[in-house]
């Protein structure tokens, strides 16, 4: 057969067993039609065409439940077993108009397994567990328009450590975090150590599950909220201490981790 192509009108490709061709798309919502008119040997006519109209949907998520300081500039990552909000974001357009994302129906995967409870109409946001049994969780979605329009997305979500970083502490500013203490402290006056547990399941409602084990060479201490360490060195007195702090979350169980710091003081 003799086939000749168009796209929106503009024939781009014709000749004897022209069957397939490549195009580029438009941007998203945006129609083309494509048409193609076979010829035959014994001069009969077939014509097909159909239009194409490219669909998006990206994927945001947050880990309401992992603890960051106030006016942290950077996000809440994960921790291990973590809940994650999923949100899909989709552009579907039918017939030349854009449909609500509350209209549309979305189909959940988590790790290849489809989730009937998260699944449905205007199910735009999932909440989600990250697999602890695996290094990373693959969420996906399948976002369908009413007249079977569809698009899809996924991510792998990587759990992330809990950090548990040490500052100095300011009765009026606060945590200092532009002196971060690592490895070691050396000092010549009284000073206090916050503590600040990156990444630690601690906000809705799991902040009882949370426990800080302090200890000072090797014996438990006790700081205030759990959270703030005042030490107050003897005058005229010379040494070193080893603290060693333990967070942990009773309901996450994977997210324990222990951070360690040599104490050097001087008050001579």
């Amino acid at each position: 057969a003799f086939i000749t192509w168009t796209v929106d009108g503009r024939e781009v490709v014709r000749g004897l067993g022209e069957k397939k061709i490549t195009i580029k798309t438009n941007g998203v919502g945006e129609e083309i039609n494509v048409k193609a008119v076979a010829v035959t040997a014994n001069n009969e006519t077939y014509v097909t065409e159909m239009n194409i109209s490219p669909q998006s949907v990206d994927i945001l998520y947050e880990a309401p439940e992992s603890y960051v300081p106030p006016f942290y500039e950077g996000r809440s990552l994960p921790g291990e077993g973590a809940l994650v909000n999923f949100v899909a974001m989709p552009t579907i357009s039918e017939g030349g108009v854009v449909i609500s994302p509350s209209s549309l129906s979305y189909f959940w995967y988590v790790s290849g397994e489809f989730v009937d409870d998260i699944s449905g109409i205007g199910k735009q946001s999932a909440p989600i567990y990250l697999d602890f049994l695996r290094p990373y969780t693959t969420v996906r979605v399948v976002v369908n328009g009413p007249r079977g329009t569809t698009a899809e997305k996924s991510i792998d979500v990587y759990p992330h450590q809990v950090l548990p970083l040490l500052y100095t502490y300011d009765s009026l500013l606060g945590s200092k975090y532009n002196s971060l203490l690592n490895k070691r402290f050396e000092t010549t006056k009284n000073f206090v150590i916050s503590l600040e547990p990156f990444f630690l399941s601690t906000r809705n409602g799991l902040a009882d599950t949370v426990s800080y084990e302090w200890m000072l060479d090797g014996l438990p201490i006790t700081p205030i909220g759990g959270t703030l360490l005042s030490m107050h060195p003897k005058e005229s007195s010379y040494g070193s201490k080893t603290l060693s702090i333990t967070v942990s979350n009773s309901k996450r169980r994977l997210q324990k981790t222990t951070t360690n710091l040599e104490l050097i003081f001087d008050t001579r």
